[in-house]
């Protein structure tokens, strides 16, 4: 939800572990909330404890739909409450996804024991390139 907007901000700069463009994000997200292939789950207890962004995806090659996790991230001292795992479990099931996808950089070592323990694993490689301004 748009009130959501600012706790949310506040865990993509954990997760990015900067500061992050406050104008593009804003511009981004409230863009993104009209997009049905763009779902926002939220973990919330007083204040938003967990956050995960993911994109549906209609492929050609599958049976089914899937989904790419964009973005994931839970409080620091919220962590291995299972927080994570409920947040893409329950979009996993409402869905009927085939299958969900990621990348999480290489530096990322605590995410990606997080995906491992949660059974994915390393089938496919990822190639990203900067591009010049």
């Amino acid at each position: 939800k748009l009130e959501d907007k600012e706790e949310i901000y506040n865990l993509i700069c954990i997760l990015e572990n900067k500061e992050i463009n406050k104008e593009h994000f804003d511009y981004v997200f409230e863009n993104s909330l009209k997009d049905e292939d763009i779902i926002y789950l939220v973990y919330r207890d007083e204040k938003i404890e967990g956050f995960l962004s993911f994109k549906i995806h209609h492929y050609l090659h599958h049976d089914h739909d899937t989904s790419e996790i964009v973005e994931l991230v839970v409080l620091p001292e919220k962590r291995n409450l299972k927080i994570g795992k409920q947040l893409i479990e329950k979009i996993a099931k409402e869905k009927q996804l085939e299958q969900i996808e990621l990348s999480t950089s290489t530096y990322r070592k605590d995410a990606h024991r997080f995906y491992e323990r949660q059974g994915y694993g390393k089938l496919h490689y990822n190639y990203t390139k900067a591009l010049d301004d």
